[in-house]
């Protein structure tokens, strides 16, 4: 199709255009020149909109030109190449950085990959440590307490008194029965000192009687006393040995009571002892520095023995539980440098690990799990490992059983290796 063609079809689509115009009226014309004039100045440049114009007045006018057309098109591919290289660099400068990101990436990854394989650390972990209860070991009536709950108390504080009247009539008695045993001890002993001396009583006789019958054997061999004279001083020989014997055995039976009595004594000695414990029971003190709490005694309390009074937490003696996977423990050792957040202060604290776990946590459960029966799904357990902080970091007794920390591990690169 020629230029001229081109012209004559664009001259009848404007002489149509220009009738429909004259159809409508003024209003209706000028609203729509209005809302055209408003997409024009909106969507369409300015030089676009200047080309467009001076174009629908060639047509009107029947004076476009070959050259016009070609000017016109040749303005609009200079605005798209222009547009184009735009874009073009726009897209050059972002390849550009993402290739400086990804050389970064690549020299920084293998130290990222070293630290994050240097430690270990979990969120399941708290802090640990001794709580002692406080029982009675006597019956008795409670007639003091000395201790509220959350109290800080220390080693030998007495807290608990328990009616000692009681035990120290006990104490009374023992007493006595001691003293009765002691007094029978020596009365075995002076018993025994006579044993004794019948014993060397019986041996002067027994030695005059012996030599009697000695001698009127001699004179009966003589025919100078009669038979029934030496009858007679035979019989009291043989009379004074036997008593001789039987003040041994009397000694000996004397020496025996003498143990008996000790034995006495010592019983009552021991119940002495006992009287004297069952005394002292009835104060009870801290066993250690600490804070007290959860008490259940009360003044006026009657209480049984082994009835738990009162609970002391232990503030000198600390430590860390921290239930690691058994994935985690493959690099971990005994000795090695720990961080410990706590989150009650938001700060950290030094540690060490103390001792490696020596089962998992189920095992020591109620009712550990059995995997030989039924369906068995397999779950990563937990062991605890005991972390010790570093001495000095905690003068004031701040950090207490129970706080939740996040404890890291620094792995030995020999370890990891």
């Amino acid at each position: 199709m020629s230029w001229q063609d081109i012209c004559i079809c664009n001259e009848l689509g404007v002489n149509n255009m220009n009738n429909s115009l004259e159809i409508d009226d003024g209003v209706g014309v000028a609203d729509r020149e209005k809302r055209r004039d408003v997409r024009s100045g909106s969507d369409i440049p300015e030089s676009d909109r200047e080309v467009s114009t001076d174009g629908l007045k060639a047509f009107k006018q029947g004076t476009i030109t070959h050259s016009h057309i070609q000017l016109t098109n040749e303005s609009k591919r200079g605005r798209g190449h222009s547009g184009g290289g735009r874009w073009s660099k726009l897209g050059s400068r972002r390849l550009w950085l993402l290739g400086l990101l990804s050389l970064a990436a690549g020299a920084i990854a293998p130290f990222g990959w070293n630290y994050l394989q240097s430690y270990q650390s979990t969120d399941d972990a708290q802090i640990d440590g001794h709580i002692d209860p406080l029982s009675s070991r006597v019956d008795g009536t409670v007639v003091g307490v000395h201790a509220e709950d959350d109290d800080r108390v220390t080693q030998g504080e007495l807290l608990v008194e328990i009616d000692p009247r009681d035990y120290e009539v006990a104490v009374e008695q023992a007493r006595a029965r001691l003293g009765l045993a002691c007094a029978q001890v020596a009365a075995a002993k002076q018993d025994y000192a006579a044993a004794l001396a019948n014993i060397r009583e019986a041996d002067a006789t027994n030695f005059k009687s012996q030599r009697d019958a000695r001698r009127y054997t001699i004179l009966l061999d003589q025919q100078v006393v009669p038979q029934e004279q030496y009858d007679q001083y035979t019989a009291i020989a043989r009379v004074d040995a036997a008593k001789v014997d039987s003040a041994r055995e009397a000694a000996g039976s004397a020496l025996k009571a003498i143990a008996a009595r000790r034995a006495d004594a010592d019983a009552a000695k021991a119940a002495l002892d006992q009287a004297l414990l069952n005394l002292s029971y009835t104060k009870i003190y801290a066993p250690a520095n600490g804070i007290a709490g959860k008490r259940s005694v009360q003044l006026g309390s009657r209480i049984q023995p082994g009835q738990t009074l009162m609970f002391v937490t232990e503030t000198d003696e600390i430590w860390v539980t921290a239930n690691f996977k058994e994935t985690q423990l493959a690099s971990m050792h005994r000795g090695e440098k720990v961080t410990i957040h706590v989150d009650t202060f938001g700060r950290d604290y030094r540690g060490q690990v103390e001792h490696m776990p020596g089962a998992s946590g189920d095992r020591f459960s109620l009712l550990p799990s059995e995997n030989a029966t039924g369906n068995y799904v397999k779950v990563v357990q937990r062991l605890p490992v005991r972390i010790l902080f570093d001495p000095g970091q905690d003068p004031d007794h701040q950090l207490h059983p129970g706080m939740s920390v996040e404890p890291t591990v620094w792995l030995h690169q020999s370890h990891r290796q």
